[in-house]
């Protein structure tokens, strides 16, 4: 059964104090932008200081504002404030906004931030999805009058945007932005006389892995042939390219082939080896899961069936480096606390399993946790337990393929 796994799927948990109205008296004192737009997200973030009739409202004069911005489909996804400046409360909502990301700070000024809220905001409308609460907050920003020009918006894309280092990373990106029809990036990537020829008909869809193979032809000139494995809303298709390249940018872009696979066709091509392990806990489970929000406070959380899942991120994006890229490629490791007493650890190679082992060892009562089982799957096996109604991962597999744990401990 294939999982392509969706940040949609995972909500980022809105707080702060309500000091409404907010007023524009404030002063601006900073503001950064995340360099993750390669990745169709980013995060703006705006700090004030509160104008004396504010102040009396709160501990401090600081107030943060916190926008998390998705480009495909949304626009601004979600928003986040905190009045006054406790460091813990600081920490935790820039860790559960940026910590996915894997991704730098860029100072911005104050137009550029303003700018930036604007545009996205635009997109909010063009995908008819609504603004996040708190717009009594930020609504001044939308109403601030900016006539930017294009050399102007040009330069904050770029900001915006990470320095590319590797040739595979070009590619990797520019065929991920295509395929989202994100051509303002697709077009920042590729020579100006490709940009207006750039095919429209794949729209809309995620990259979810990409192989790139060098070629060189009798004349001596490199390409790049890529199988390019997409998924749209009714299907999964293979493509097949060919990109040559001009410096830091794509030059030339044909479609060699096309054509839609099955899911049991597209299971095969991301199939990789998955590693768990299961432990039992002597732990009530709610305690476990408040220590491992508080522990993890960058990964996404979901509430399912099987329990709370926790996935969590690399620092970096550096696996857009490499030949072959998938979408998961940038998750770590992953938790999951059943409500029966089970901590699952999952990973896709040795390393990062025995990373999270020893992680768990660390924890205040690592000590008394009992291993029950280590599995290698060929496939992913994990995401079908969440799926699940299951608070039991023995159990489950058991019930999938009469498994044995024990003859295949690594």
């Amino acid at each position: 059964m294939l999982f392509v796994m969706n940040r949609k799927q995972f909500k980022v948990i809105v707080g702060g104090v309500d000091i409404a109205p907010f007023g524009t008296t404030n002063e601006f004192v900073s503001a950064f932008v995340t360099n993750s737009r390669l990745m169709g997200v980013l995060v703006v973030y705006i700090r004030w200081r509160l104008d004396p009739d504010r102040r009396r409202n709160v501990a401090a004069s600081g107030f943060h504002q916190f926008f998390y911005i998705e480009t495909s489909e949304f626009g601004i996804e979600s928003y986040r404030s905190i009045a006054g400046d406790d460091a813990a409360t600081m920490l935790e909502a820039e860790q559960a906004m940026l910590g996915g990301l894997g991704a730098k700070k860029t100072d911005i000024s104050k137009r550029e931030a303003f700018l930036l809220i604007q545009q996205y905001a635009k997109l909010n409308e063009v995908y008819g999805e609504k603004l996040p609460d708190g717009i009594d907050e930020y609504d001044f920003i939308l109403q601030e009058k900016i006539d930017a020009t294009p050399e102007e918006e040009y330069a904050l894309l770029r900001k915006t945007c990470e320095k590319l280092e590797t040739t595979n990373q070009l590619i990797n990106y520019f065929l991920m932005r295509l395929f989202a029809g994100d051509l303002p990036v697709a077009g920042l990537l590729s020579a100006p006389d490709l940009a207006a020829q750039l095919p429209r008909e794949y729209f809309a869809a995620t990259l979810c892995m990409n192989k790139i193979e060098k070629r060189t032809d009798e004349d001596g000139a490199d390409s790049h042939i890529c199988e390019s494995l997409i998924e749209t809303d009714e299907e999964h298709r293979i493509i097949v390219s060919e990109l040559r390249l001009t410096g830091e940018t794509v030059s030339a872009f044909d479609i060699i082939s096309d054509f839609p696979i099955s899911n049991v066709e597209t299971a095969m091509k991301l199939e990789r080896p998955e590693f768990i392990t299961v432990y039992e806990t002597p732990t009530d489970p709610e305690e476990i899961r408040d220590f491992l929000d508080k522990k993890y406070p960058a990964a996404m959380k979901r509430d399912a069936d099987a329990g709370r899942l926790y996935l969590i991120f690399n620092e970096n994006n550096h696996h857009l480096k490499e030949a072959v890229y998938r979408l998961n490629d940038d998750v770590k490791g992953m938790l999951c606390v059943t409500d029966e007493g089970q901590l699952i650890l999952a990973a896709y190679s040795l390393p990062c399993i025995r990373k999270l082992e020893r992680d768990a060892r660390m924890l205040p009562f690592g000590d008394r946790l009992f291993p029950v089982a280590k599995y290698e799957f060929r496939e992913d096996i994990f995401y079908d337990f969440i799926r699940s109604d299951s608070g039991d991962f023995v159990r489950f597999v058991d019930y999938l393929c009469d498994f044995d744990p024990e003859r295949d401990d690594y």
